[in-house]
């Protein structure tokens, strides 16, 4: 059960858009989706290979209240990391999202 004071945590939820460079090509820039609070969890950590390293890549869980917003591929901002946003889901009555990330690969 998830109450309202659990979300204790600022996260802001940004949008990366393609715009057309003038070019033929485009750039890309990141939009401000919305500033919500919410509830970060860390429930996953793995080891793997990222850019020939050995990485941990751990999988977190933002739990906001329901919104149609967020879509995958966004970015939650939650501190100093940058998490993508890799699935959406919704409890059964539509009162919260959550949010499945894994931190950003640039």
């Amino acid at each position: 059960m998830i109450a309202a004071g659990d979300l204790r945590d600022r996260v802001d939820l940004l949008r990366k858009e393609r715009t057309p460079d003038g070019m033929g090509g485009w750039e890309l820039h990141e939009t401000p989706l919305m500033s919500v609070w919410a509830r970060v969890e860390t429930p996953d950590s793995k080891t793997g290979v990222v850019a020939q390293k050995d990485v941990e890549l751990r999988t977190h869980e933002i739990t906001i209240r329901y919104t149609a917003e967020p879509k995958i591929k966004d970015v939650a901002v939650f501190r100093s990391l940058r998490l993508e946003v890799k699935g959406v889901r919704h409890d059964s009555r539509r009162k919260w999202t959550f949010l499945d990330c894994v931190p950003e690969v640039v």
